[in-house]
């Protein structure tokens, strides 16, 4: 007599499978947008694991309930600035649409990643006790149990560490411009507390960047949110109108980080 096999549940996707289904069916979204409505009737934007991944999927929804077209140039000024693997979303997500799948795979991959995001939904510690989980990550590493480890939410926080070395560079950068642009535009106002904030926002930028050089490349994003930020602070505590500044950044880089602040003020203060 031959005992029936008893059948085995299917393994669930690993958390690599699920990473490469979101970047396939982002390449899917941006080379064939045509198939973005069948995708979004089997996933929501809680689905998926990865920011950027996610922030496509939900700026392409907000284009197509708009009736626009849904393409890399509308999608990018949406989203954040740079890929999960550290490069510049631009070319993270041109590389994506290039090597995407035949448009036929993008309802299979979504729902797989459906079924993921359901398995992944049961509450657990991280949402429970933070302190404990992070406690019982670093535990796990150091005995060398890595399947043990909540790899998705472990990830995450990572990632956010890079997010928040990136804020205290924009931070720094944000701070050196409000008061480049008070000395500017308030020469009779100038006090020392502002050359020593220009100063101090300088030197702050100049080590984020000496420790971080991967930083670069989004200096030119970074340059541009801080300059966003500045000018209104600029507005507010001057009471200057927010139009009596320049819409663009006035500053290069080599202005902003080198150029000479005096104190006391020197005879042509804008030099």
């Amino acid at each position: 007599m031959v005992l029936a096999t008893k059948r085995r549940t299917p393994e669930p996707p690993s958390l690599n499978d699920v990473y490469e289904g979101e970047r396939q069916l982002v390449g899917i979204i941006l080379a064939h947008p045509e198939v973005y409505p069948a995708i979004a009737r089997i996933l929501r934007g809680a689905d998926w694991t990865q920011s950027l991944h996610r922030g496509v999927f939900e700026v392409a929804g907000e284009l197509a309930a708009a009736g626009r077209a849904i393409t890399p140039e509308a999608v990018l000024p949406r989203v954040g600035d740079v890929g999960p693997d550290g490069t510049p979303a631009e070319a993270y997500l041109t590389a994506l649409a290039a090597a995407a799948p035949p448009p036929h795979h993008a309802e299979g991959i979504a729902h797989v990643l459906a079924e993921a995001a359901q398995a992944q939904a049961r509450p657990s510690i991280y949402d429970l006790d933070f302190y404990a989980w992070a406690f019982a990550q670093a535990e796990r590493l150091r005995r060398g149990q890595f399947s043990a480890l909540d790899a998705l939410n472990l990830a995450e926080e990572i990632e956010d560490l890079g997010n928040e070395i990136y804020n205290k560079l924009e931070s720094a950068l944000r701070i050196t411009l409000l008061h480049l642009l008070k000395w500017d535009h308030q020469p009779g106002k100038r006090t020392r507390s502002w050359t020593l904030s220009i100063r101090n926002g300088r030197l702050d930028a100049e080590k984020i960047l000496d420790r971080h050089r991967s930083l670069t490349p989004r200096l030119p994003f970074a340059l541009s949110e801080a300059y966003r930020r500045a000018r209104m602070e600029a507005a507010a505590e001057t009471g200057l109108d927010e139009d009596d500044f320049p819409a663009a950044c006035p500053y290069d880089l080599d202005a902003i980080m080198t150029r000479p602040i005096p104190w006391p003020p020197s005879e042509d203060a804008r030099s």
